[in-house]
């Protein structure tokens, strides 16, 4: 990647925000279906965390519904082989109506890596997939697409 001198000199990537309506499902959802750390440091917002420098915050709305975004707007999160995708992908369908999970996608292979999308309570899609750091790392080395 070509060295630039950008505009904000920052020093982490924070985080990001989703919208929930309802903190107790939405945490129990998180944690005990996605497995994630949540903290719930303010009354209206909790932190998703899973390691690393940046969380996602999310926020509760207090009227309406949460916006749903169109599927290519997602949270990727990464596990460790094909068989961990079969198992989650069973276990998002099994217990959709425990979760509120309004939707899972068929499980699919791209660029050999297997993965599927699920739809949750507050209209958040979440992919479950073998992607590891490794190949982030070595897509960020190769730089930019050449047109």
């Amino acid at each position: 990647m070509a060295a630039v001198t950008p505009l904000i000199k920052n020093e982490f990537f924070s985080h990001g925000t989703i919208e929930c309506t309802d903190m107790a499902a939405t945490r129990r959802f998180l944690v005990d279906f996605l497995g994630l750390d949540i903290i719930r440091p303010l009354k209206e917002a909790q932190y998703m965390w899973k390691g690393g420098p940046w969380s996602v915050v999310c926020v509760n709305i207090q009227d309406g519904e949460c916006k749903e975004q169109p599927v290519e707007n997602h949270f990727k999160l990464s596990v460790a082989s094909d068989a961990d995708v079969e198992s989650a992908h069973a276990a998002a369908l099994a217990r959709k109506g425990e979760y509120g999970i309004k939707q899972v996608l068929a499980i699919e292979t791209t660029g050999g890596h297997r993965s599927f999308k699920l739809l949750d309570l507050n209209n958040t899609w979440w992919e479950i997939s073998t992607v590891s750091q490794a190949y982030y790392d070595e897509v960020f080395a190769k730089g930019d697409y050449k047109h």
